[in-house]
């Protein structure tokens, strides 16, 4: 997840954070894990960032890995 964020543009970031309705620092903090992504924002994110990153290594604490 990390490598994800570090290989956006801080443009790219701010486009993210925009479409999934939170800020870039928040989203800072997720990616770099010292935050959890809520269970709406974790399918938001595998959405937007088209399976990049996805649920499951967002909430594995939600979203087995069996579960799609």
């Amino acid at each position: 997840m990390k490598c994800y964020w570090d290989s956006l543009t801080a443009s790219e970031q701010e486009s993210l954070a925009m479409a999934s309705g939170t800020s870039r620092q928040y989203l800072r903090l997720i990616f770099n894990g010292y935050k959890k992504a809520g269970f709406q924002l974790a399918i938001s994110l595998e959405n937007l960032t088209h399976g990049h990153v996805t649920k499951q290594q967002l909430r594995p604490d939600i979203y087995a890995r069996s579960n799609s």
